[in-house]
């Protein structure tokens, strides 16, 4: 196995660090939304969907009669379910 000079090391780090100051920097520019078509100003009926809502109620909770172990003590009463 070869072993690793300080130089090659030196050298993959500023490769790598370059990298991605050029993708960062491409990045920025590349992220703004794209039109679906350039030649049409509105997007066609077909791809848009209508957004269903669903409506959920909240859970109920009931107390209930339970007893449990607490420190090697049996102990009941009222708990939140």
């Amino acid at each position: 196995m070869k072993p690793i000079d300080r130089r090659g090391l030196l050298r993959g780090l500023m490769i790598a660090t370059a990298a991605t100051a050029v993708g960062v920097s491409f990045g920025t520019s590349a992220s703004e939304a794209m039109p679906l078509d350039a030649r049409i100003a509105t997007p066609p009926d077909e791809l848009i969907q209508k957004a269903q809502v669903v409506v959920v109620a909240p859970r109920r909770r009931r107390r209930r009669w339970v007893c449990w172990w607490n420190r090697g003590r049996r102990v009941c009463g009222w708990r939140w379910f």
